[in-house]
């Protein structure tokens, strides 16, 4: 079966899934904006990416927004095309033209997104962009999403119909040497690892932490971000000790970061958009971490069961409400490691990604034919 698959960029969690697909399908696969690995994570790739070799795909270059050379590849004959973008103009207009082609080749269109029913202006070009993704997605021959949160929205907002919409879990690719002994020292020690930006919500954790008021506490805070001075002023000026930045750091360090924290809060906001997912969560929970999010993280309730706490967003009491009690407890901290790591294990790894997908093919081709 041959498959042209669209994806704007090449992240380093996505690269084992499409290697497996290389190994089941005629897989076609093209990079349509490649340059997001910049603009959002700081990571440059080379037109060489280690992960993908043996892999065919492309990178297709960008002018003014638009990938050139998309058009060229879709009129070619597949049997599956898989794609969908509006997160800018230019990938909207692609996403229309690649589903235009695909219905006059008359072959299946799949899309696959991590759109949830967060905050959004409801303004004019806000409804009319709401009319044409609608259209998209009605009209598109399956969706694939990551989890409960996605499958609501496009099943009761977008009003697609629930059989066309599948899940297909969100796995991140970390390896490493998952040591829940290492938690067993004095300094209870919360992690927080991510972008330092407004949306993220590290002001309510700071915030928490100052209500806090727990002795032998700290407070690791990883990543950069345009909020980084703001968050180290306010730590500062309310003179709060044992807070930690560390900036960006590698994966090797991290490592041993989130083997040696008691549990990871993860507080984003909704600010334009929620959290799509938090990879974070995955990684956390591999290292055996009690979770504490908030409602606006995507991924919260289909990776929070018995492992910790979903709060209110911008609700720093509620958050230290959570924090004191696993902080407080270690049976309930030991009980909530073990069950994060189990969570991983059956539910989030790359097999269950590619079973679901190859569900969704199979289904997809049944009904086209």
């Amino acid at each position: 079966m041959k498959i042209l698959f669209t994806h704007n960029t090449a992240m380093w969690y996505r690269l084992p899934f499409f290697k497996e697909l290389s190994k089941i399908y005629d897989l076609d696969l093209v990079f349509t904006h490649i340059g997001v690995m910049q603009e959002v994570y700081d990571e440059n790739i080379n037109n060489q990416i280690e992960g993908l070799e043996g892999v065919n795909y492309t990178i297709l270059p960008n002018f003014h927004g638009f990938a050139r050379g998309l058009i060229s590849k879709a009129r070619n004959s597949y049997d599956i095309t898989i794609g969908g973008s509006w997160d800018t103009p230019q990938e909207l207009f692609e996403t229309i033209i690649l589903y235009g082609i695909t219905k006059i080749k008359k072959e299946p269109f799949i899309i696959w997104r991590e759109d949830w029913d967060w905050e959004k202006d409801n303004n004019i070009k806000e409804k009319l962009l709401n009319k044409i993704i609608k259209y998209l997605c009605n009209h598109s021959d399956a969706i694939l999403v990551p989890g409960t949160l996605h499958k609501e929205y496009f099943t009761k907002k977008l009003e697609v119909p629930e059989n066309h919409v599948q899940i297909m879990p969100n796995v991140s690719n970390i390896k490493g040497n998952a040591d829940i002994t290492m938690k067993n020292h004095p300094i209870k020690k919360i992690l927080y690892v991510g972008r330092l930006i407004e949306r993220k919500g590290v002001i309510y954790l700071l915030e928490a932490y100052d209500k806090l008021k727990m002795e032998n506490t700290e407070l690791i805070i990883i990543g950069s971000g345009e909020e980084e001075e703001k968050l180290k002023d306010y730590v500062k000026e309310k003179n709060l000790n044992n807070v930690i930045f560390t900036g960006k750091i590698n994966n090797e360090e991290l490592e041993n970061y989130y083997n040696e924290s008691n549990l990871v809060v993860i507080p984003s906001i909704n600010k334009g958009m929620g959290d799509p997912w938090v990879f974070v969560l995955n990684e956390a929970m591999y290292y055996y971490n009690p979770i504490i999010t908030t409602t606006a993280v995507g991924a919260a309730p289909d990776m929070i069961e018995d492992n910790g706490f979903i709060v209110p967003e911008k609700d720093s009491d509620a958050l230290k409400n959570a924090i004191e009690m696993i902080l407080n407890d270690k049976k309930l901290g030991k009980k909530m490691s073990l069950k994060s790591k189990e969570i991983i294990n059956n539910k989030f790894q790359y097999s269950n990604m590619i079973n679901s997908f190859e569900e969704c093919i199979k289904k997809v081709k049944k009904e086209y034919n």
